[in-house]
């Protein structure tokens, strides 16, 4: 069953990445800021509360483990179509993602975390393809199966906009880590 879920989640990364076509953008062509800032807020809104198709370790359904939250930013590198230019036209989204996991009173130094790119459709429901530790594909080649050719460099790089990080950070230090943790049953005012 786990091959074929990793065959079809394959299939459809090679006709992802073949989209692009001649519509496609060129090489770092930058998607709107306006846009990129809307759909950077759904994709991690998506991240929160979707298990990706193809999972990075340790996801859970629903990346929550008994009363873990999920906290995510979403920084996108490209779309699909290239020319679009609302949120509604937008069929798939590329991105860097970082999500933290972690109970409350977790401080944000030991929160899980995972990032990478991510290729999001804003289907109902969504498909979230991400990639996972499999040594039968690199991670370098698994990004080249989820990402079109011309949003590689943008893929195999780093956060465009770094200040996405230092806002997660504060959001999870502020509703997470200083959170008060569940008390644990049978200590005094547990219930």
């Amino acid at each position: 069953m786990i091959a074929a879920v990793a065959l079809v989640v394959a299939a459809l990364g090679v006709a992802l990445r073949d989209t692009g076509g001649t519509s496609a953008a060129s090489p770092g062509t930058a998607v709107p800021a306006g846009l990129a800032a809307q759909l950077g807020q759904r994709v991690a809104a998506i991240l929160e509360v979707t298990t990706p198709s193809e999972p990075v370790e340790g996801h859970a359904a629903g990346h929550v483990a008994g009363q873990g939250r999920v906290m995510c930013i979403a920084d996108p590198f490209g779309i699909q179509p290239a020319n679009a230019t609302t949120v509604g036209q937008v069929r798939w989204v590329y991105a860097q993602q970082l999500c933290a996991v972690g109970e409350p009173g977790t401080p944000w130094e030991y929160a899980e975390k995972y990032a990478g790119p991510v290729a999001v459709s804003l289907t109902d429901p969504p498909v979230v393809l991400a990639t996972h530790p499999d040594p039968s594909r690199d991670y370098q080649t698994q990004v080249r199966q989820l990402i079109p050719s011309q949003y590689l460099a943008q893929a195999l790089g780093s956060f465009a906009h770094p200040e996405l990080v230092a806002q997660l950070r504060d959001r999870f230090r502020a509703e997470v880590s200083n959170a008060s943790p569940p008390a644990a049953s049978g200590t005094p005012g547990a219930r």
